[in-house]
């Protein structure tokens, strides 16, 4: 089990990060620190395999602190994730390439605690698309398919697209061991009533949607009005869709990509 560390002057969002990440039971989390001095003394004593700092602190500058991180022998540095605000792009132009991921503000704890979760599982980029607009794409992909937002399936889907869209090595995810207990955790169910409202929404969807939507995000594989396609496979071709938009949308110039950085 990685040993992670929050460092953040905003006590309430990172307890609240803290609360969910404990929780999920795939951190040992150790107590929240609010001094970055206090983090670079202390370090050494208790090693870390996983840093969130906030690059705004007290006393010593976010940024001095990953510097230092950084400045650690190889087999000593932990991974390193940082929480900041407007102009992060600048910051990242010094530092970018030691930085595993930036989460913007303002924080959803019960996002960020996934997100940490699955990139954890292997290397990630040094910047992604910000989760915010991942899930505004995932959202409208799941209404215009016509699953019904008012079942607990809707939720669990949009949950699990999510992850897969946030994972580095999709394929590398199992819908038994990874997906299906991952979201379930964050929707407080079991697996098998996540597995089993899932089925149920997508469904519900089948009855609703337009047989040529179901077509043009599922080709021929399935029959619109005979075949659902399986859990599996309704979340990882809807996953491939948005990240095909998201892909398109870094294309269409940087005004778009700032939008959704800052979203």
């Amino acid at each position: 089990m990685k040993t992670l560390r929050i460092v953040s002057a905003d006590m309430g969002t990172a307890e609240s990060l803290q609360t969910m990440l404990i929780r999920s039971k795939q951190f040992r989390v150790l107590p929240i620190l609010r001094d970055g001095r206090e983090l670079l003394e202390r370090y050494m004593e208790e090693r870390t395999d996983v840093l969130l700092i906030d690059l705004e602190l007290p006393g010593i500058d976010g940024l001095e602190i990953v510097e230092a991180v950084c400045a650690l022998p190889v087999l000593r540095r932990p991974l390193l994730f940082v929480m900041a605000g407007e102009g992060t792009a600048t910051v990242l132009e010094s530092v970018g390439d030691e930085i595993a991921y930036c989460f913007l503000k303002p924080l959803d704890p019960k996002k960020v605690a996934a997100q940490l979760y699955t990139l954890t599982r292997g290397e990630m980029p040094a910047v992604q698309p910000d989760y915010g607009y991942v899930e505004y794409l995932v959202t409208r992909t799941l209404f215009s398919l016509g699953v019904p937002p008012h079942l607990q399936g809707y939720h669990l889907l949009r949950e699990a697209i999510m992850l897969v869209n946030c994972a580095d090595h999709p394929a590398r995810l199992s819908i038994m061991k990874d997906i299906y207990p991952a979201t379930a955790r964050l929707c407080g169910t079991s697996v098998s009533m996540a597995e089993h409202a899932m089925r149920h929404a997508i469904e519900c969807a089948w009855m609703r949607a337009d047989i040529n939507t179901i077509q043009t995000f599922f080709g021929y594989t399935v029959e619109a009005h005979r075949d659902t396609p399986s859990n599996s496979a309704f979340i990882y071709m809807v996953a491939d869709r948005v990240r095909m938009r998201l892909d398109s949308s870094w294309g269409e110039g940087s005004s778009l990509r700032g939008e959704a950085l800052r979203a």
